[in-house]
């Protein structure tokens, strides 16, 4: 089981290393307008440019500013399917618990290669039985090229703005609360120098937020489940289940730190961008905290 952690881990950091190093090893005059093919990225940036232009045209009032909120809502809606499976993998963990807690009770003090291999051939029964599977747990993996593509999109969008290319992003009004999206931190004097910080500084925040309630929600539906059985009878988390929890509060901290860093770097679309978003992520998760309940019975039902 500390082995499969592991390769989780290493997979989630070499991803995670490779968003960054793409982000930050390109600056912005590096990047080309959104035109003729230029390279594997435009098959990720070409749709999202289309869905922001149609959005800010016909939609948003000619506001770059709305095009950014209607393309995040509809593009987070359109995912939320994955999200609904990493909900129903977490339920399933939840399900699983107590059982795995007495299979690690079974062979706690047990370091001999035989038992070792009985204790792994018994967890994935219990894994097959449940249905949690390697692929579940690298579902939130896979919002990743959303991010990459909104990411390149909005970085070379202030580079298309003239009647020769497909989608004329200088027919929009690019103000938005006083910053201007199209620009960076230091391009535009005070204001919006201090308005991309403030910006940076309010993703950062609602990430953590977002990621805490989340915790807490997880840890009140443990508790509720558990609450039948008496103290002393009640699985205590085993050095596994602590490691997995110190590594996704390493990552939540990680992951609004690198979000700061990012808009800090990034034209101001980036961070109203993640700001949506992560009030989108808020409310996704309330509702899906609402709907476990009756989830869970479904869950249950099969097992």
């Amino acid at each position: 089981m500390k082995k499969q952690t592991r390769k989780y881990l290493v997979v989630v950091v070499v991803l995670v290393l490779l968003l960054v190093l793409s982000g930050c090893g390109r600056s912005r005059e590096d990047m080309t307008p959104i035109q003729g093919w230029t390279g594997l990225l435009d098959i990720l940036v070409w749709p999202m440019a289309a869905l922001m232009y149609a959005t800010g045209k016909f939609i948003g009032f000619g506001y770059y500013g709305i095009a950014i909120i209607i393309s995040t809502l509809i593009v987070r809606t359109l995912a939320w399917p994955i999200y609904a499976k990493t909900n129903d993998l977490s339920l399933k963990m939840q399900l699983m618990g107590p059982e795995q807690a007495k299979l690690e009770a079974k062979y706690a003090g047990k370091t001999d290669q035989e038992s070792m291999q009985r204790k792994q051939m018994e967890m994935m029964q219990l894994y097959k039985k449940h249905g949690v599977g390697f692929g579940g747990c690298l579902l939130p993996l896979v919002q990743f090229p959303i991010f990459i593509a909104f990411y390149e999109t909005l970085q070379r969008i202030p580079l298309t703005v003239s009647e020769e290319f497909t989608f004329n992003f200088g027919e929009f009004s690019t103000r938005f609360l006083g910053i201007d999206l199209f620009l960076g931190r230091t391009e535009a004097g005070t204001y919006q120098t201090w308005g991309v910080i403030i910006l940076a500084a309010v993703v950062g925040i609602t990430q953590i937020i977002s990621q805490f309630l989340m915790q807490q929600r997880q840890k009140k539906a443990k508790a509720e489940q558990q609450s039948n059985v008496p103290a002393y009878r009640q699985p205590q988390p085993t050095d596994v289940q602590k490691q997995t929890e110190m590594t996704m509060k390493f990552m939540m901290y990680g992951m609004s730190i690198m979000m700061m860093v990012f808009v800090y770097n990034s034209t101001a679309a980036l961070g109203l961008y993640w700001l949506v978003g992560n009030l989108y992520t808020t409310l996704q998760g309330y509702i899906g905290h609402k709907r476990s309940k009756s989830r869970m019975e479904k869950l249950k039902a099969k097992m």
